[in-house]
């Protein structure tokens, strides 16, 4: 073990300078070093948020319904528009998208910040606020992953993608460790202010880019064709159409503990209010660490053909997690399992993430990843409330049990497919 850790400089130093190495292959294009270092600051601010967010929440109700409402707020609005902003990111700048979308989810922060400090924040402004952000990230989601094609070039997409998944969960990791210190020194105010000054990061980023961000799609296409169009893309490739049916089944049984996670920290692993941030902190950085792994495992397997094992394997573990997690009292007994879990969810949507940009023709990129989003915070999306519901009248650990069963049906289903899932 000691001369494992003692080869880590040497591994860094090599995955850093080796000409050969995919690492310098991706961070050569210096468009897309500029979009990774602003995705990954503006990240940092948004697990921050989210840590002192549910926090404040439990801090304010003590339910694990609105837990989940709130969750749910934030997410229905790409049930209710996410095809039509990926419509919409085809057919205007990228540019000028991602500015504005970073300057409104900064305000929301601020406001959010100033409410809190001022001791006038309610649950009812929360509930706004994460609807409010709900409707942009619509729109931000897609151009952001839209951005990246047009950062680089086709032959090294499927390195990059993992590469660029890996900025939001190494935030996942510094974010809530972030937030535990803020909670612990400050108070949750100070939560929404980093956030907000985090936005900065993407806007200059944005700015900075070099690469043609313009239009791609017809504008003179009624915008209900183009909608129908990338749906209709989606549904007749046999390859996406299971890879969005899987997405949506999967997030709909296997996501909704991640709203829980200061309930979880609470109530069952019995951390008292005062130590509610902390733990936390503790249980998301751990999903972080998770989620790192699973960029590891994706990026050295990107130009192989695995992809399909890959997801069908991650659905299974995921379902093993849950269930795991349900008989857990004892935060540092949580911790592998969490990381299970990171490495699990972050590899399925990794994965689904690359081959929806590869297999989809440039023309239909922003729509064709809509459609994924769609499947990832949109309907998958409606599992969060009817859960947190479960979670409030039986309990966590029931709540639990019952997505891990769901989610092992869903990993039989992916298993008695034979379709091969991957790009060609």
């Amino acid at each position: 073990m000691a001369r494992f850790f003692s080869e880590i400089p040497k591994r860094a130093r090599q995955l850093l300078t080796d000409p050969n190495s995919k690492f310098v292959r991706v961070f050569r294009y210096r468009d897309f070093r500029l979009l990774w270092i602003g995705a990954f600051l503006s990240f940092v601010g948004s697990w921050v948020q989210n840590v002192g967010q549910g926090v404040l929440i439990y801090e304010l109700t003590g339910s694990k319904e609105r837990l989940a409402l709130v969750s749910f707020l934030s997410m229905v609005p790409v049930t209710l528009f996410g095809p039509f902003a990926g419509s919409f990111v085809d057919r205007m700048n990228k540019r000028a998208l991602l500015v504005w979308s970073q300057i409104l989810l900064a305000l929301s922060a601020f406001a959010i910040a100033y409410l809190t400090w001022s001791k006038q924040i309610r649950v009812e402004h929360l509930f706004i606020a994460a609807a409010f952000n709900g409707i942009i990230s619509c729109f931000e989601m897609p151009v952001r992953q839209a951005t990246l094609s047009s950062v680089i070039p086709k032959e090294d997409l499927s390195i990059a993608i993992p590469f660029q998944g890996f900025t939001f969960n190494l935030a996942r990791v510094f974010g809530p460790a972030l937030a535990a210190l803020l909670l612990t020194r400050f108070t949750v105010d100070k939560c929404y202010l980093v956030n907000g000054i985090s936005f900065t990061a993407l806007i200059f980023a944005a700015l900075a880019i070099r690469a043609d961000l313009s239009a791609k799609a017809d504008r003179t296409s009624p915008i209900v064709d183009l909608i129908i169009e990338g749906f209709r893309y989606t549904w007749r490739d046999k390859r996406l159409k299971m890879l969005f049916l899987l997405e949506t089944l999967f997030s709909f049984c296997g996501l909704f503990y991640l709203a829980q996670l200061p309930a979880i920290a609470q109530e069952m692993f019995h951390l008292g209010k005062s130590e509610t941030g902390t733990g936390v902190g503790i249980v998301t950085t751990a999903v972080g660490i998770g989620a790192i792994l699973a960029l590891m495992v994706t990026s050295k397997t990107s130009e192989k053909p695995v992809k399909g094992m890959l997801i069908r394997i991650s659905v299974t573990a995921a379902a093993l997690g849950l269930f795991l997690l349900s008989f857990t009292t004892n935060v540092w007994a949580a911790v592998p399992i969490l990381i299970l879990l990171g490495v699990s969810n972050v590899t399925i949507f990794n994965t689904c993430n690359s081959l929806f940009q590869i297999i989809a023709p440039e023309h239909l990129r922003g729509r064709v990843i809509s459609m994924h989003i769609w499947a990832l915070s949109g309907i998958g999306a409606l599992g969060v409330y009817p859960f947190g519901y479960l979670a409030e009248q039986c309990k966590l650990p029931f709540a639990l049990r019952v997505a891990s069963v769901l989610t092992m049906i869903v990993a039989g289903w992916a298993w008695t497919k034979k379709l091969s899932l991957e790009a060609k």
